[in-house]
C-alpha cells in the first residue's frame, strides 16, 4: 500500500483492503470501520461525508442523501439542487407519479401540468405489440441483459449497447434483466413494464473498428495495460477493483461513471472492443 498526495493507493497487483474501501467514501455498508484505528475513523468520516455531499449535489437521488451531515450552507445547496431536479422531471411531463408538486411554485405547476398533457396526449393508447412492432420496421423480441451506469446504459442479449437520454435514466435505472424489449429506431420499449425511453446505439458488437454513433460520451483510449489491473486512460492511473480482463492498450472506453480526469473516487470504463464494463479505482 502506498500513500500518495495524502491519498492511499493499492498496492501493485494486491486487491483493495478495508482501509482503501473505506477511504473512497462511497461504500459504508462494506466498510468494517470497527478494525479502523482513530485517526482512520477520522479520515473514513470526512471521505464518506465528501461522498455523500457529492451524491447529495446531483440533486437526483434525495432518497440517497443524508441530509444530516451536511452542513446548513452544503443543506441550502442541495436544497436548491433538488428542487432545479425536480423541476426538471416536472417539466417533462411524462413522469408524473415522480414529480415532487409540493416543491413547485405556481408557475412551475402551471409548467407542469400543461407538460404532462401533452405528454398523456402523445402517449400510446396501447402497448406496441411484437407483430405490430414488426409490421411498422422494429426490432422485437429482444431482452435485458444488464443496465449499467444509473440507467445510463442498456446491454441487451445480442451484445448490443444502448445510451439512454438523459431524462429516461430515471425509468431504467430501475429495469430488470431480462426484461423483453423492443427498439424502434431511437426508441426501446420495456413489454414488461409497458416503458418506453429514447435511447441511441453506441456500439455494434465485433466490430474491431468500435466507433460510436452520435453518443454524447467522449471516447477515451487506454494507454497503457498493466497485469489487468492498472490502465492509463487520458494520462491518468485507474486500477481495476479486482481485475478488468482483456482490457488491451489502444482500446476505446467510455467512461459511464466517473471522470476520465481521474476526478472521482470510483468510476465504470465500457471497453467499445469487447462491450464489457468494468470498476476502477481512480488515482
Amino acid at each position: 500500500m502506498m500513500l500518495v498526495s495524502g491519498k492511499v493507493l493499492p498496492a501493485q497487483g494486491s486487491k483493495p483492503t478495508n482501509l482503501e474501501i473505506c477511504l473512497s467514501g462511497k461504500y459504508p455498508a462494506l466498510c468494517d470501520h470497527a478494525s479502523l484505528t482513530p485517526d482512520q475513523q477520522r479520515r473514513v468520516a470526512a471521505a464518506e461525508k465528501r461522498e455523500n455531499l457529492n451524491v447529495c449535489m446531483s440533486g437526483r437521488y434525495p432518497d440517497l442523501c443524508q441530509h444530516d451531515l451536511l452542513d446548513p450552507e452544503e443543506l441550502k445547496q442541495v436544497q436548491a439542487a433538488e428542487r432545479a431536479e425536480n423541476l426538471r422531471v416536472c417539466a417533462d411531463g411524462r413522469y408524473p407519479a415522480l414529480c415532487r408538486h409540493d416543491l413547485l411554485t405556481p408557475e412551475q405547476a402551471q409548467i407542469a401540468t400543461t407538460a404532462e398533457a401533452k405528454a398523456a396526449a402523445n402517449r400510446p393508447r396501447a402497448p406496441v405489440t411484437r407483430s405490430q412492432a414488426e409490421s411498422g420496421g422494429c426490432e422485437s423480441g429482444h431482452w435485458i441483459d444488464s443496465v449499467e451506469g444509473d440507467g445510463k446504459i442498456v446491454k441487451l442479449e445480442d451484445g448490443s449497447l444502448w445510451e439512454v437520454a438523459e431524462i429516461d435514466t430515471v425509468t431504467t435505472s430501475i429495469w430488470l434483466p431480462v426484461s423483453n424489449v423492443i427498439v424502434c429506431g431511437q426508441k426501446m420499449m420495456n413489454v414488461d413494464d409497458k416503458e418506453s425511453v429514447q435511447v441511441t446505439r453506441i456500439m455494434i458488437r465485433g466490430s474491431r473498428a468500435s466507433t460510436t454513433t452520435k453518443s454524447s460520451r467522449p471516447t477515451c483510449t487506454v494507454e497503457a495495460s498493466a497485469d489487468d489491473e492498472t490502465f492509463v486512460i487520458n494520462g491518468n492511473v485507474f486500477k481495476a477493483h479486482t481485475y478488468c480482463f482483456n482490457v488491451e492498450k489502444g482500446d476505446k472506453v467510455i467512461f459511464i461513471d466517473g471522470s476520465a480526469s481521474g476526478a472521482c473516487a470510483s468510476a465504470k470504463i465500457l471497453n467499445l472492443r469487447t462491450d464489457e464494463v468494468c470498476e476502477v479505482w481512480c488515482e
